[in-house]
């Protein structure tokens, strides 16, 4: 018996979602979230690529530190798109922002990186 238990234990089911965590988690504002997640993506990615320290980072985007924590945290309450959008601007990246829907009406967000200054 206790073999069978262990099986059973090991099993796990997968199943294909829409691609926005949020939406699976039952968040109301999941579309805003996902566009801001991706956006949020490239500003860390930047941060870690150019070995910037958090007041570094602060600096280059004109917040402070702790602000900087919030974000290489995933912490995106605090932050609106345009505000994300702004710093993306004060780290001289240029991105390409693209939304659309896929057939099944699931927002698809795709942010791509073209140059930085």
């Amino acid at each position: 018996m206790k073999k069978t238990m262990e099986a059973d234990a090991d099993r796990v089911e997968v199943a294909r979602r829409t691609g926005n965590v949020f939406a699976q988690l039952g968040r109301r504002e999941s579309d805003d979230l996902i566009r801001k997640a991706r956006v949020l993506n490239v500003i860390n990615a930047v941060i870690e690529e150019r070995g910037l320290d958090q007041a570094a980072a602060a600096e280059a985007m004109g917040i402070d530190q702790a602000d900087v924590s919030r974000l290489t945290h995933g912490k995106l309450t605090r932050f609106s798109l345009d505000r994300l959008m702004a710093f993306i601007d004060k780290l001289d990246v240029a991105i390409e922002f693209q939304q659309s829907r896929d057939a099944q009406g699931h927002l698809v967000v795709k942010v791509r990186e073209l140059a930085r200054a």
